[in-house]
């Protein structure tokens, strides 16, 4: 990759923004779930769908947008995804209905793919080697910091508005960040135009894409029906259970910054994985047998937040690495992307359905553990890929 002789700091702090007002737009499904399943009179499957429809346009699209991120250019897809977020959301807020409602989220889904390809893929241009690794471990600090914000906020917003509320605010936080970038453009070096295809011939970055689907998946099903579950457990509010697991968002952030500290000290990515999802075995287990509102029980989600932020700044680390040319970048991460769709696709309405009207939390337990499982095993792949590659270019040299 061609490298700036400067770090543009500024450039990723309004690029983060963006990624902030997608991971709103993204989260608020989650926060607004109870809601949504009262008002409309959903099944938990269908809630799932509510969460994960979104994601369809990241796994149609994702690899697309990469390209057309480099026909464009960055900063303008960034602009373009920031406005079709916008529009959606707002036309949501006539959804009377679920198919309604569904349609809008899909929409949502085609502004956040272009946001979530373009942004990291700036980053990475505007990031020296050696900050390289700590500003993509900022940059996966979007969805945490995104998910924390609308989950602190929904009690609030539906108070005022129902889930009419949250749909508003993620509509104006969009906007607000169209705004910022429109009054400070982002100046990037290279021309748009090309497209390096080449690296997604290669397996890594297709394994990379299964690991993101198997965080996603991971992530998104916890987070959507943790609160359900802490209700129908407990018996507590919608609102209170929105607060206990926005403890999982607020922990993710100091654990994407770990990652990029380690990853900055020289520990590879794929070992970043690996043993964050050896240590979510048993956490994972241990969520859905929390049966009061003790510390233990506190613990968990806080670890759970921590221990899992660590993924996917290994994988946002993992990127860029695997790009041999600037073209290359966005192509990779548009991948990855898509693999991150596919997991929140599938995962939500896969665990929804297998709680079974919330009589088998311990099954979707299982379930999970089993992801995480795999999630090991792709990272051991990783290892050895990445590993052959060095070893091969090593050998060319």
């Amino acid at each position: 990759m061609s490298q700036p002789g400067a770090t543009n700091w500024h450039g990723i702090a309004v690029t983060f923004v963006a990624g902030v007002a997608a991971a709103i737009m993204l989260a608020k499904a989650s926060a607004a779930a109870p809601a949504v399943q009262q008002d409309l009179g959903l099944q938990l499957s269908q809630i799932g769908w509510v969460v994960s429809v979104s994601n369809l346009a990241t796994l149609l699209f994702g690899t697309i947008s990469g390209q057309l991120s480099a026909r464009f250019g960055l900063p303008t897809m960034l602009k373009s995804g920031l406005l079709i977020m916008t529009i959606a959301a707002l036309l949501s807020l006539f959804a009377g209905q679920y198919l309604t409602l569904l349609a809008g989220r899909a929409l949502e889904g085609v502004g956040v793919v272009l946001v979530t390809v373009a942004a990291p893929a700036l980053i990475a241009s505007l990031s020296r080697p050696e900050d390289r690794s700590m500003a993509m471990g900022i940059w996966a600090l979007w969805m945490p910091i995104g998910a924390v914000i609308i989950m602190l906020l929904s009690p609030l917003l539906m108070g005022w508005q129902g889930w009419h509320g949250l749909w508003l605010f993620a509509a104006l936080a969009s906007l607000a960040a169209w705004m910022l970038l429109h009054r400070q453009p982002i100046s990037t070096d290279g021309p748009a135009g090309a497209f390096d295809l080449k690296a997604l011939t290669a397996i890594a970055p297709w394994l990379l894409a299964t690991i993101f689907a198997c965080f996603s998946f991971q992530f998104f099903s916890v987070f959507t029906f943790m609160p359900i579950y802490l209700d129908n457990t407990l018996g507590i509010s919608t609102q209170h259970a929105a607060r206990l697991v926005a403890l999982i968002p607020v922990f993710i952030i100091p654990g994407n910054l770990l990652g990029g500290w380690l990853a900055k000290r020289g520990f590879p990515p794929w070992l970043l994985i690996l043993i964050p999802a050896l240590l979510l075995l048993l956490i994972t287990q241990g969520l859905f047998r929390i049966t009061t509102l003790d510390t233990p029980g506190y613990l968990l989600l806080g670890g759970y937040g921590l221990i899992l932020g660590i993924i996917p700044t290994a994988i946002f680390v993992q990127a860029p690495r695997l790009a041999t040319t600037a073209s290359a970048a966005a192509p990779i991460i548009g991948l990855g992307m898509s693999g991150q769709g596919l997991g929140i696709l599938i995962g939500p309405p896969l665990t929804g359905w297998v709680a079974d009207g919330g009589q088998q939390w311990q099954a979707c337990a299982n379930l999970l553990s089993l992801v995480l499982l795999l999630l090991a095993t792709f990272a051991l792949l990783l290892a050895r890929l990445t590993h052959s590659s060095s070893s091969q270019e090593g050998a060319n040299v």
